[in-house]
């Protein structure tokens, strides 16, 4: 008789431990079955299996921490993950399966879950963890007695619907000890779980030519120990105290090692590419693999990136999702030289990473940030201090363009339901779709009329991210026009190439003056002759809005005015000056410093008129603004 071990949870939520970024210990159930074979029969008892999964405190020789333990440490306390344990004797041998491709051995895997089914009819499947509501289970493990059989040390995606209606999106396998490992290790099973329950990437380099991460996060390492998470994904679920410093600072950060706080610096014109910093020490459980004793560690990541750490390039399009700054400059784990990460990967008292540091902090597009991490030191046995210094958003990162206003002028024939006004509707859900069995040529264009003349510099393309038909399409070489009278289009403004993926890109250019848009989708992935547009969005302002005082040099640009929310303020100096903002009765109500460009928020005053008084070097000019 197989055994089964069942827990019984009692849920909990409130929006207030939700909204908790440590500490909100919430409870998580999955199911877990154990597949053993006639023969390679079972390895570990059932009450060993559920410490190891389960216990707080459980401890064995080569497992430091439960599968409990480990992920309710690294989501920093806010993530409770228990399994409900069944023993299941496959009904062939391990070395049949083995002769199986993945997706006919895994086949097995939905006959164990229908085993369940059958043999416990009162297991409470409604009290498992879903990823939304009455969806999918979120966890369900198969941990094997053999490595060879198909399926094993793998996450995999089948969709299934089992006969008492439970769906199964996602279900990964693993073994306790790999063939490799002396002891039972349970780095495969805990990274095949990052896979499976939170969707986390591999970080390793699948085509193994390159380093990937090595042995800094679970995603890459596993041995001797397990590896932490890593900074970037603490910070896409914010899990621990993610700090963002605010443009235009300079602050002293103090971080234990190990600890809750993480320091996250975004990309202003794109928030899916970001530095992540996390202080870590050699003498924490997980990183013995460490490669000093205290250090800092520098994440660059792009989640715009939709595949494993294979693009060791280095360049705009071919680079790693997730890649670790090296200290050294050297990019040893990009090139492959040596084995795994080594010291030099860490940034200590002395080292800085600057826009002239090799490595620097310009982004994947070759965009300069101004970005400064200087004065490194180190603050008694586990802290470390050090300067970040962020200069104020981009000069050109214009306010969002409405689209209330836009209308389609003409567009390639779409398919029924999905046309070109679907495309700048602000509903992801919604997109313009050209079919399968389009005979159009490319390009693939929308034309739109933007309702007024803009100043723009950055376009913005979500492609759809469906997973069911119609789907697909996805724009790789693009080009952008804008045109003042929407017949002389002239060179586009903009030309490139985008990821494959479904997370919003954006496209920065130099300034370019017209009403009417054409988004012309030169030819989609693989040659595919679909092409799919969820979301069009442009960022610039309304020409008839900027003003320019009447004086000789024209010096300020003063954009939208009126203004409602926010008046920005664009200076043709290079150097840092002081603007003032002035009631009409005289009374001074704000100081602030001007560089390149800045905002003011203006939302609190009352409409009127008011004045702005500009001091340069040379001289001091007064210009106006007119508050809606």
């Amino acid at each position: 008789m197989k055994h089964a071990i069942q827990f019984i949870l009692i849920v909990v939520f409130s929006t207030t431990i939700l909204n908790a970024q440590t500490d909100a210990n919430i409870p998580f159930r999955g199911i877990t079955i154990y597949i053993d074979y006639p023969d390679v029969p079972a390895a570990v008892t059932p009450p060993q299996l559920d410490g190891l999964l389960n216990d707080m405190d459980y401890e064995e020789e080569g497992v430091e921490r439960s599968f409990r333990k480990y992920w309710h440490d690294q989501t920093r306390r806010n993530v409770d993950v228990q399994q409900d344990i069944f023993f299941y004797t496959a009904p062939e041998s391990a070395a049949y399966y083995e002769t199986l491709p993945w997706y006919e051995g895994i086949l097995m895997w939905q006959e164990a879950l229908e085993w369940v089914i059958a043999t416990y009819p009162d297991y409470d499947w409604d009290a498992l963890s879903r990823f939304e509501a009455g969806g999918s289970l979120k966890s369900v493990m198969i941990i094997s007695s053999a490595w060879g059989p198909a399926g094993v040390g793998a996450a995999h995606y089948p969709n299934w619907t089992l006969s008492n209606g439970e769906k199964i999106s996602s279900i990964y396998g693993s073994v306790l000890r790999a063939p490799w490992d002396v002891a039972n290790n349970l780095f495969m099973t805990l990274h095949e779980g990052g896979h499976g329950i939170f969707r986390l990437p591999d970080t390793y380099d699948t085509e193994y030519d390159s380093g990937g991460t090595s042995f800094y996060t679970l995603m890459s390492g596993g041995d001797p120990d397990v590896e932490p998470i890593g900074g970037p994904f603490l910070a896409e679920y914010n899990w621990g105290y993610v700090l963002e410093p605010t443009a235009g600072s300079s602050t002293n950060y103090t971080i234990r090692a190990d600890g809750d706080s993480i320091v996250v610096i975004r990309n202003p014109h794109d928030p899916f590419e970001f530095f992540t910093l996390e202080v870590r020490e050699k003498s924490t459980i997980g990183n013995s693999r460490f490669p000093v004793d205290l250090g800092l560690l520098i994440w660059h990541t792009d989640t715009k990136v939709n595949t494993s750490n294979t693009r060791e390039e280095m360049t705009t399009l071919l680079h790693y999702r997730h890649s670790i700054e090296q200290a050294d400059g050297l990019f040893e784990l990009e090139e492959d030289i040596g084995i795994g990460g080594n010291a030099g990967d860490i940034f200590l008292p002395g080292n800085e990473f600057t826009p002239s540091s090799t490595p620097n902090t310009n982004w994947w597009d070759g965009l300069t940030s101004g970005i400064e991490i200087t004065n490194l030191e180190f603050v008694g046995e586990d802290k470390m201090q050090f300067t970040i210094t962020i200069p104020e958003i981009h000069e050109d990162h214009y306010p969002e363009i409405a689209t209330a206003d836009w209308m389609l002028l003409s567009e390639t024939p779409p398919q029924a339901g999905y046309e070109g006004d679907k495309a700048f509707d602000n509903d992801l859900a919604t997109y313009y779709h050209v079919p399968w069995g389009n005979t159009e040529p490319r390009s693939h264009d929308l034309v739109i009329d933007l309702g007024d003349e803009y100043v723009v510099n950055e376009c913005y393309y979500t492609a759809n991210d469906n997973l069911s038909p119609p789907w697909e399409g996805r724009i790789e070489n693009y080009e952008i026009y804008l045109s003042t009278d929407g017949i002389d289009w002239g060179v586009p403004v903009a030309a490139g190439t985008f990821f494959r993926t479904g997370i919003r890109q954006y496209i920065l250019f130099e300034e370019a003056v017209g009403r009417y848009l054409k988004f012309a989708a030169v030819n989609s992935f693989d040659d595919d002759v679909r092409t799919s547009i969820a979301e069009i969005d442009l960022r610039g302002y309304k020409s008839s809005e900027a003003s320019i005082a009447e004086n000789p040099s024209g010096q300020l640009l003063l954009y939208p005015n009126p203004a409602e929310d926010f008046l920005f303020v664009k200076s043709t100096e290079v150097e840092q000056s002081a603007i003032e903002v002035f009631r009409i009765s005289g009374e001074l109500i704000l100081t602030t410093s001007l560089q390149g460009m800045t905002s003011i928020d203006v939302s609190a005053l009352e409409n009127g008129v008011y004045f702005i008084q500009h001091q340069s070097a040379t001289e001091t000019k007064v210009y106006r603004f007119l508050k809606n």
